[in-house]
């Protein structure tokens, strides 16, 4: 039997050979191009947007701890989470303890830019709050405690305001110099006045 394209896309009718007269082999071959074209139109349609989409195992991710599904490229995996610094004792610390004072106190380089510096040179690792802590332990903490510069402004107005006669007074703390201007930021930003003497409440030592 012979398939023979219809108008209508898609539908072919059988025919019996010998319900037809013979044809030629040029009508024959005209034939089977008709059958091509109706099957390329079955198959590429013109209008890819009416086409559904195909999805093939290359086009997919497998996780293999979901059981094998699958799962689209474009949908984004989590990122994996930043390993965290182990936490040191005290006697892993001792090691570094000349170098990292030397670099922070001597150099007065950040802890970050030490941080970095140890690690490169020692493959010693610990994180930003550690070094915080430990450099604090160790007494050589460059912020000055509120507690402690609320002191300094009290000792300094009642120099200022009572003992005008004697020259300023210098103040330090842990083997360095306050300097007046940043005396003068703290007091600023406590709304501390200058033409006043300062008895600090307790919440100034928090």
């Amino acid at each position: 039997m012979i398939l023979q394209a219809t108008n209508t896309p898609g539908f072919f009718i059988g025919v019996n050979p010998t319900d037809q007269p013979p044809e030629s082999s040029e009508s024959l071959h005209s034939t089977q191009q008709q059958f091509m074209t109706v099957q390329n139109h079955i198959l590429y349609s013109p209008n890819p947007s009416q086409d559904f989409p195909i999805v093939t195992p290359q086009n997919m991710v497998s996780l293999g701890d979901s059981g094998g599904s699958l799962v689209s490229p474009m949908e984004r995996l989590p990122k994996p989470r930043k390993k965290k610094a182990p936490t040191r004792r005290a006697k892993d610390w001792e090691p570094y303890k000349a170098r990292i004072l030397d670099l922070h106190d001597t150099q007065n380089l950040s802890l970050e830019t030490v941080k970095n510096m140890i690690e490169k040179e020692f493959g010693f690792t610990a994180g930003l709050r550690q070094y915080r802590t430990r450099v604090s332990q160790w007494g050589k903490d460059k912020n000055i405690k509120p507690a402690e510069m609320a002191a300094i402004v009290r000792k300094r107005q009642y120099r200022k305001l009572v003992d005008d006669d004697k020259r300023e007074q210098s103040f330090t703390v842990r083997g360095r110099t306050v300097e007046p201007q940043k005396i003068d930021r703290w007091m600023n930003r406590h709304e501390i006045p200058q033409t006043a003497l300062y008895a600090p409440s307790p919440a100034a030592f928090q």
